[in-house]
C-alpha cells in the first residue's frame, strides 16, 4: 500500500522557509534536539531582550535573506508537494503553504516520515527554482501525530 512500507497513521506535518524561525526568536524558540531548555514558545514568549544576542547571531550567520514565499508562488510549491507525496502513495487531507511555512495533514506510515517530507521539499524547491534561486526551506520538519479527531 506504501512505497516504504508499514501501517498508516495520520501526522499534522510543519516546516519553515530559510531563516524564518532562528534561535532567539523574540517570538520563542527551541534548539536543536532541545540541547537547551527554553521555557518559552509562541504562545508564552520570552521577556524581550532575553535572547536579542543569540538571535542577532543566528541572524548574522544566515548565508542567504531569510526567505518569505510570495503568493504566485505558493501554489506551485503546494502542488509540487501533493505531486510527490501522491507518488509515495501518501494521503493528504490538507496542505496549505503560508509566507514562511506549510502544514500539511497527511495519512503515512511513521517510519521514514522525514525522509518523505524531505524528498518533498526538495521536488517543490526545484519546481520554483528559476523564480526563487537558492535554499527555500529550512531543515528538518515538525511531525505530530494526530490521536483523535479534535487535533
Amino acid at each position: 500500500m506504501f512505497a516504504n512500507g508499514g501501517s498508516p497513521m495520520r501526522y499534522h506535518m510543519m516546516w519553515g522557509t530559510y531563516g524564518s524561525w532562528l534561535p532567539g526568536d523574540p517570538r520563542g524558540f527551541r534548539t536543536r534536539k532541545g540541547r537547551r531548555h527554553v521555557p518559552w514558545d509562541y504562545r508564552h514568549p520570552p521577556p524581550p531582550g532575553t535572547y536579542d544576542r543569540l538571535h542577532a547571531h543566528a541572524q548574522q550567520s544566515l548565508k542567504k535573506p531569510p526567505v518569505v514565499l510570495p503568493v504566485p508562488l505558493r501554489e506551485p510549491l503546494g502542488r509540487a508537494c501533493l505531486e510527490r507525496f501522491g507518488l509515495e502513495g501518501v494521503e493528504v487531507f490538507a496542505l496549505s503553504v503560508g509566507a514562511e511555512h506549510v502544514h500539511a495533514a497527511l495519512e503515512c506510515p511513521g517510519e521514514g516520515l522525514k525522509t518523505l517530507v524531505g524528498r518533498a521539499k526538495k521536488v517543490s524547491s526545484h519546481r520554483v527554482r528559476s523564480r526563487l534561486p537558492g535554499r527555500v526551506w529550512q531543515e528538518g520538519c515538525r511531525p505530530i501525530r494526530v490521536r483523535d479527531e479534535a487535533h
